[in-house]
């Protein structure tokens, strides 16, 4: 049996930043995955859907312009963006095995499953550590009805060489949404079935009904208050059926439903550990689970805070420091922004605003009208942008909400703000905006 100080069970975001905070100690430790090193965000996740996003974000705005200065606006190349795209990630997986191996960290593929509490077997070895992180992500979930079987999923798209002609996609999520933006844009007929009223429920009702209106503009239909039922395939075709009669044609199916704690080939049944109703691992303040010695972070692990990458970034940098310095002080979570590479796209950060409106406690304003006359919304015709903020009884401002071309980046700029709990007074007395962010000065606090 080879034993360790510290097993990483996971490659992705969460081990990296875990690895990256223990850097110059003289823990032995050890990183182990069954798939590729760097986990779902550079492979599989957020980073080649990024670089998908940003040609295909470029090509509608181009379109938004076309007879207002663009005399012929841009089309996206399927088959070319994504050749683009494989040549760029092709040696992800080494390079990312390799920043390991570069911190002094060992590596090791294969499937850990635990023998007890504080072991693993591997390809039929066993090793042991006396901590033990837990740090392996998501995965898509699988529906189970008839016709299933021939779904696909997020990580698929992501690889996808031919463009389908028709695309249903299964769940309006924040990756259905963003999966559908994509296929569209390069010229997918996209039907987005979904059996909740409305997509993305953690995001503001407002700002993602508005993004909705832009979507279905582009030719985008949206079956709401209603699942799948069925799939039956027809030659080369697949016939959907929803729980309401609808029937669709489609080239392909996604299975866009949502994702899981990527938990089931780990033998938690050997341990101490905990699993939540929804099947992602308990974790007390400390990130450490019931199992004492083995911890978990990331997107595996059952929060409130969104599963993002910077959250997992947070949690293991956090959690490497602990343990490597011996601390025991309870994490304390950040301001931590969400947002939805749609088009456009939907962020939103701090106290909801659709709890807010009916909290006394706060005031919602709403600022679509600064929109109309900001001249850089207009140059962009982003005639559709919404922004609405939330602040507490002390003049903070405590939580926003946006839909527009920019809203990523507009709202990356609030949160330093919200985060630091500046009041109205401090941001006028402290700095001035770039122009023509200024107005946002304006707005925001006067």
């Amino acid at each position: 049996m080879k034993k360790f100080d510290i097993i990483l069970i996971g490659a992705g975001p969460a081990a990296i930043n875990f690895s990256i905070a223990t850097q110059g100690s003289d823990k032995k430790i050890l990183a182990i995955d069954g798939d590729k090193f760097g986990g779902t965000c550079p492979n599989y996740g957020c980073e080649p859907k990024i670089f998908l996003e940003g040609a295909v974000r470029n090509a509608l705005s181009s379109q938004l312009l076309q007879n207002r200065g663009i005399a012929q606006a841009s089309t996206i190349d399927w088959n070319s963006l994504m050749k683009t795209k494989k040549a760029t990630w092709k040696n992800m997986p080494a390079a990312q095995e390799m920043g390991f191996k570069n911190l002094g960290i060992d590596t090791l593929h294969g499937y850990a499953k635990f023998v007890d509490n504080h072991t693993v077997k591997v390809n039929g070895e066993q090793y042991q550590a006396d901590k033990i992180v837990i740090a392996t992500g998501q995965k898509p979930r699988k529906l189970n009805f008839p016709g299933s079987e021939y779904t696909h999923n997020s990580n698929d798209v992501l690889d996808l060489d031919n463009l389908p002609e028709r695309t249903v996609f299964i769940g309006a999520g924040i990756v259905s949404m963003e999966m559908a933006t994509l296929l569209a844009a390069a010229g997918s007929k996209v039907s987005i079935v979904e059996f909740l009223s409305r997509p993305m429920m953690a995001f503001s009702e407002k700002h993602v009904m508005n993004t909705v209106e832009d979507m279905k503009k582009r030719g985008i239909d949206f079956y709401f208050n209603q699942g799948v039922s069925e799939i039956k395939k027809n030659d080369d075709q697949y016939e959907v059926t929803t729980s309401a009669g609808t029937k669709l044609t489609a080239d392909y199916v996604v299975d866009a439903s949502g994702r899981i704690a990527n938990v089931d080939k780990l033998g938690l049944e050997n341990t101490d550990v905990q699993l939540s109703k929804r099947g992602s691992i308990i974790v007390d303040d400390y990130l450490e689970t019931n199992a004492k010695g083995v911890y978990a972070a990331g997107d595996v692990i059952e929060k409130k805070q969104p599963a993002l990458v910077p959250t997992a970034h947070f949690e293991a940098t956090y959690l490497g420091d602990q343990l490597v310095n011996d601390k025991h002080d309870p994490i304390h979570y950040p301001i931590i922004g969400a947002s939805a590479f749609t088009f456009p796209q939907v962020a939103q950060v701090g106290v909801s605003v659709d709890e807010a409106r009916d909290n006394d406690e706060y005031t919602v304003v709403d600022m679509d009208h600064m929109f109309n006359t900001d001249m850089e919304y207009a140059g962009k015709n982003d005639q559709s942008a919404k922004l609405s903020l939330v602040y507490n009884k002390q003049n903070q401002l405590v939580g926003a909400a946006e839909s527009s071309q920019n809203a990523i980046d507009d709202l990356n700029g609030i949160i330093p703000l919200i985060g630091l709990k500046i009041t109205k007074e401090q941001l006028n007395n402290s700095y001035q905006l770039i122009f023509p962010a200024v107005n946002f000065k304006t707005e925001f606090m006067g």
